[in-house]
Formats: structure tokens, C-alpha cells, sequence
């Protein structure tokens, strides 16, 4: 299990550093042309006339995508699909419990009937004999 997820890891960086590399090169070649547009909303995004304001908020929106990707995503998926199998382990573990209780019921005479004949017919060990201690010595009163 380790090596899968140690391969995971490797094709997660590749495409990683794919994404990274291919959005600077859309950047960089976008900025080399000024000829090139980008409409969106009917409006012209220009790319060379931005100001803070909009690296800010730019900025600001990929703070909320990339908490919406790790948190938000990770937590849907927890409570949609780990919290119904959770439920049903639940609901399987208390079948088996209640029928492991009926058979107890249901079996406890033959259990103790089984108990008492071993009881009885059981082999005792022989014990060992063995010497009596030697009695301390008494000392002398003063």
C-alpha cells in the first residue's frame, strides 16, 4: 500500500508541475501579444492595465477556490459517503450483537448442562506430596 500511495504522491507532483508550467506559459504568451484578447461577459480583460486592486482580487479568489478544494470538498465527501457507511456498520455490528445475545438465551441451558459434566467428569491433578516444613525456632524470652 505504501508504493500506491507513494505513486499517487509522484503523479499528483507531475501534474502538479504540468498545471503550474502550463499557466505560466498561457501568462507569458498572453502578455508577448498585445494583439490578444480575452472577452469575458462581453467585456475585454486587459491584461496589461491591471492594477492592486485586481491582483488583489484575484488573489483573494484563489484563496477561496483553493479553501473550497481542501476543506470544503474533503468534508462533503466525508459526511456523504463516511457517515452512511459508518451508519450502516453500526446497524450491522448491533444485528450480530442482538443475535450473539439470543443465542446465549437460547443455548444457556446446554451451556450450563456442558459445564456442570465437565465440572464432574474432569480430571483432577494428582498433587504433589510434600514434606512438612521444618517448625522456626523459638527464641528465648527475657
Amino acid at each position: 500500500m505504501k508504493r500506491v500511495f507513494k505513486v499517487f504522491a509522484v503523479f499528483t507532483l507531475l501534474v502538479l508541475i504540468a498545471a503550474i508550467s502550463g499557466g505560466f506559459s498561457l501568462w507569458h504568451h498572453i502578455g508577448a501579444h498585445p494583439d490578444m484578447s480575452v472577452t469575458l461577459n462581453g467585456e475585454e480583460l486587459l491584461f496589461g492595465a491591471m492594477d492592486l486592486g485586481d491582483v488583489i482580487g484575484g488573489v483573494v479568489g484563489l484563496a477561496i477556490a483553493a479553501v473550497v478544494v481542501l476543506v470544503v470538498v474533503p468534508l462533503c465527501l466525508l459526511v456523504g459517503i463516511g457517515l452512511p457507511l459508518l451508519i450502516v456498520g453500526g446497524v450491522l455490528a448491533l444485528g450480530v450483537l442482538a443475535a450473539l445475545g439470543v443465542g446465549a438465551v437460547v443455548f444457556s441451558p446446554l451451556i450450563l448442562i456442558g459445564l456442570l459434566l465437565w465440572l464432574a467428569l474432569r480430571r483432577k491433578p494428582a498433587r504433589p506430596v510434600s514434606s512438612p516444613a521444618p517448625a522456626a525456632p523459638v527464641e528465648p524470652a527475657l
